[in-house]
């Protein structure tokens, strides 16, 4: 076993604030075994005996002081030979070896694996009978396995998999034990000789399985516990063996205090389970119970694994066939509506009956679809306000994957409570079209009515800690906090959804928002160019009108030429928007503190005659393009100091912060004239100037330009509303990694 897998690893990546009393015990470090087995830890380069278990003298004829620091060999040649050899099997997490004891009428198996340098050889009994049992035991398991893959529903497949596993263990009851996404549980399916009390239906909840022995399953999947009564017996090691004695891999690992409560709470003598894995995370648990001790051989161990492993493909296989059926119903919509789009033309009216569909594809009270700013949904939704906020914190928490998707979005942020009645389950999927799109599924609360197996609260003693329940008695709950669950069909589904027809949507919908965009440009851009033309034409019919007398060209220049200058200006931005538009991104780590201060280079004489004063904070260093962040820097400033107050000099100040959800924040703002609320949404269209002061000469397009900007960095520009009698505030918000030059 690498030393990787070892459940030091949880605890060392654990933050000992989320583990509760029973998470915090180190259960791996225990340094005892269970009673009826013993242990020999070997150093794997000298072949030296360097820690025993006190009981070592039961099989061999030995004190275990005077087994301590000998070669393995001298012990038993053979023995020595077989460990030496085992080091060989790399993929084997146990190796049983062909060594032969037998003491007191009954056979030992050696198990061997591997850890941080030495080799933990561990003996124990084995029951299971002659040859001819043996067989039999592995004809039961691989007619349970054929059977569980062909079973006609997962239903059948469970109750094939619980009846097989007890009859080839004897134990009392079997019982397959499914996680929820909480980690409380369920029992599924159960096979039962009536001695021990059904649990089946019954839940249990996540403290019954502390978080390192859900952990412990990930590393070895299959724990057996022989008796419940006896003491553990101590692994005495060599005074050189300093580190404590790691049994993460062991099989006779001792039992904790509490989990030997538990079990006898139960009326439990001995146990064994192994872990369902599907999709390499722990799915369940197939746990065995018996009312008096017994020992499941571990030849046994392989054959309740290989049904555990048969039982989780005939699950992948339902989900893939639940898959595959919703997948091909989608597909049918994507026709219908790709058809009705060739038809009709119209996208907002193919997408009005559209919404509705997808909401009912996914069995859910309410939709929402949000296409850049234009929101469409369909039945029982929060406000809009509300979900825009709710994608926003979605794709900004941390260690968040593309698909978000929770029962109770309450829970896990607050903030939605008051909404609980439409958005209590939420699924979330982002499409990356021409830009990134949201697919929202709602679904409201329903009342349920669980059936726990005894009261599910903690107990605990006079200290604080946990204690193991004492009641294992029906006790029925009501609860209204949670949705219908998303099951893995739906999920995959979200993923897949419109993979190919959303494209097409998306397009006709990205050129209706051009065209838009467009014509608004375009009647702008030819509204403004006018006014400069019509300044050049009269100062030409003047000059015409006089003769083109000298005297009258030189009056009528200044008028020709501020035209000309003007309509320069207009046609160097709409130039630069063109420019913006077209250019690709290439992003390299620029200064900000370095281009605030170019850009005062070049303003250096403006800010002069204005006596203007700038006061700029500790800027950092971001993954951008220089020339992009200069111009939009240089138009923010200069529009401070077009927009100076009359009565005061100005002042700038820029500053910025770092938000823990990686969005760099910047913000320039200035006590010049303002913008008056009513305006705010205007200010970044193009050919705007929403100023009254008509003196103020400019095209209005610098804030247009510096949107563009944002936008090609994935971020936003925003008016602080604020601010608008003393100054104006704009804030700018670029998502990245962010490294600060100054503290």
């Amino acid at each position: 076993m690498p030393a990787s897998h070892s459940l030091s690893h949880f605890f060392n990546t654990s933050d000992p604030a989320d583990l509760d009393s029973c998470d915090r015990e180190k259960i791996h470090l225990i340094g005892t075994i269970q009673p009826f087995g013993a242990l020999l830890l070997i150093d794997a380069d000298s072949g030296t005996v360097a820690g025993v278990s006190e009981n070592i003298a039961e099989l061999w004829d030995i004190d275990p002081d005077v087994l301590l620091g000998m070669l393995l060999r001298k012990l038993d040649a053979d023995l020595a030979r077989q460990v030496e050899g085992a080091k060989q099997d790399r993929g084997m997490l146990h190796s049983v070896l062909e060594y032969d004891l037998e003491r007191n009428g009954t056979l030992y198996d050696f198990v061997v694996h591997s850890h941080a340098g030495r080799q933990i050889v561990e003996i124990i009994p084995n029951h299971g009978g002659a040859a001819k049992q043996v067989r039999a035991k592995m004809r039961i398991c691989s007619s349970a396995c054929a059977r569980i893959i062909h079973a006609e529903d997962f239903d059948a497949s469970l109750k094939i998999a619980v009846d097989a596993v007890r009859e080839i263990t004897g134990y009392s009851r079997a019982k397959i034990y499914r996680f929820h996404e909480d980690w409380s549980g369920e029992v599924i399916a159960e096979s039962s000789d009536g001695v021990l009390p059904s649990y089946l239906g019954l839940c249990f909840p996540a403290t019954d399985i502390p978080k390192p022995v859900r952990e412990l399953y990930s590393i070895v999947p299959y724990r057996a516990i022989g008796t419940v009564s006896g003491e553990p017996v101590r692994v005495r090691c060599l005074a050189s063996e300093s580190a404590e004695l790691d049994l993460t891999g062991s099989i006779l690992r001792a039992v904790s205090n509490m989990h030997i409560t538990y079990l006898q709470n139960i009326g439990v003598s001995s146990s064994f389970s192994t872990a369902l894995k599907h999709q390499g995370k722990l799915w369940g648990l197939i746990a065995i119970h018996n009312d008096t001790p017994e020992m499941i051989p571990f030849d046994s161990w392989t054959l309740i694994q290989e049904i555990g492993t048969a039982l989780m493909l005939r699950h992948a296989q339902q989900q893939r066939t639940d898959t595959a059926d919703m997948i091909s119903r989608l597909r049918q919509i994507e026709s219908l509506f790709s058809a009705s789009l060739r038809r009709n033309g119209n996208i907002e009216e193919v997408i009005s009956n559209l919404i509705p569909v997808l909401r009912e594809f996914l069995g859910a009270d309410g939709f929402a679809f949000q296409f850049g700013v234009n929101l469409h949904t369909s039945g029982r939704t929060p406000p809009p306000d509300f979900i825009r906020k709710l994608i926003k914190w979605a794709t900004t928490r941390p260690g968040g994957s593309d698909q978000y998707q929770t029962i109770s979005l309450q829970k896990e942020w607050p903030l939605a409570a008051e909404h609980a009645d439409t958005a209590c389950g939420v699924l979330i999927q982002p499409i990356v079209v021409h830009r990134v799109c949201q697919l929202i599924w709602f679904r409201g609360p329903v009342t349920r009515t669980v059936h726990w197996a005894g009261e599910p609260k903690k107990v605990r003693d006079s200290e604080g800690r946990l204690t193991p329940r004492t009641s294992f008695e029906t006790w029925t709950q009501e609860h209204d906090d949670q949705s219908i669950p998303w099951n893995a069909a739906e999920l995959q589904s979200a993923r897949e959804i419109f993979t190919e027809f959303l494209d097409i949507m998306a397009s006709q919908l990205l050129l209706k928002e051009e065209n838009e965009n467009l014509r608004s440009f375009a009647y702008s851009a030819a509204h403004d160019l006018k006014a400069p033309l019509r300044g050049i034409n009269m100062a030409l019919e003047w000059m015409s009108e006089d003769g083109f007398d000298p005297e009258a060209v030189r009056e009528t220049h200044a008028l020709a030429q501020k035209s000309s200058e003007k309509l320069s200006e207009l046609a160097e931005g709409l130039l630069e928007l063109v420019v913006l538009d077209n250019q690709v991104l290439v992003r390299k780590p620029v200064d900000l503190s370095k281009v605030v201060a170019d850009v005062q280079d070049l303003l250096a004489g403006l800010l002069r005659s204005e006596r203007a004063e700038i006061t700029v904070c500790d800027l950092p260093v971001i993954e951008s393009n220089e020339q992009m962040m200069q111009r939009m820097f240089l138009n923010l400033i200069a529009n401070a100091l077009k927009y100076r107050h009359p009565d005061r000099p100005p002042v700038i100040g820029i500053s910025s912060i770092l938000h823990d959800d990686g969005v760099l924040e910047v913000s320039v703002e200035d006590n010049g004239l303002g913008v008056d609320k009513k305006f705010a949404h205007k200010i970044f269209e193009p050919m705007e100037r929403v100023t009254v002061q008509t003196y103020i000469e400019g095209a209005g397009l610098g804030l247009a330009v510096c949107q563009k900007v944002a936008h090609k960095h994935g971020g936003t520009i925003a008016l602080d509303l604020a601010r608008q009698e003393d100054g104006s505030r704009f804030v700018i918000r670029i998502p990245q990694d962010v490294q600060y030059l100054h503290g």
